[in-house]
């Protein structure tokens, strides 16, 4: 993919995790939330559970609000990566925060000695501070705020995710010119 693409031509995926906790090499993705979308139309949607087969903590389940009992039974890692790096495959990845959540993806991948992305990675917070600077706070619930977005449900994966992608096509939005803009002007 070049990067003087248009966006508009771009097959995109925002895409989020909730999490055990803060540390990815010891801690494990408990959900996967993912859209597919091209020139702001959604293609598909990747979401699941992982069962992580150890308890999660009460601080990262307050915060998510998913709990043990409803990851009994779910697929676990070695199930879903595959699945979920078939999804983005020949895309461009968006996140925000992205730091965050690649470094789960990364250690997700050694853990399983899976192939290495080669993605290129769209961070949203980093692009919003070029699109609406001097904002107080750069978290993807203020900013939702900010803009005026439809509530969602924060810290699950997917409603995050699709989150993520409003965020994404309004930063585009504002920083373009007459409604064009390459892919090279929103690479973070």
């Amino acid at each position: 993919m070049e990067k003087t693409t248009s966006v508009h031509e771009v097959d995109f995926v925002a895409f989020d995790f909730e999490t055990t906790g803060l540390y990815p090499h010891q801690d494990d993705i408990v959900e996967f939330g993912a859209v597919k979308f091209r020139n702001g139309q959604v293609l598909a949607e990747f979401r699941t559970f992982v069962d992580p087969k150890r308890p999660i903590p009460d601080e990262a389940s307050k915060i998510s609000g998913i709990t043990d009992t409803m990851l009994v039974g779910q697929p676990t890692l070695s199930d879903v990566l595959p699945q979920f790096l078939e999804f983005i495959q020949e895309t461009v990845l968006i996140a925000h925060n992205a730091g965050f959540d690649l470094g789960f993806l990364r250690a997700a991948i050694g853990k399983l000695s899976a192939s290495e992305i080669s993605n290129f990675v769209i961070d949203t917070q980093q692009l919003a501070k070029k699109a609406y600077p001097g904002q107080k706070s750069y978290s993807l619930q203020n900013l939702a705020h900010f803009l005026a977005f439809p509530p969602n449900q924060a810290h699950r994966a997917l409603d995050d995710a699709h989150m993520c992608m409003r965020l994404f096509l309004s930063c585009a939005q504002t920083l373009s010119f007459m409604g064009n803009i390459q892919l090279s002007e929103v690479l973070t």
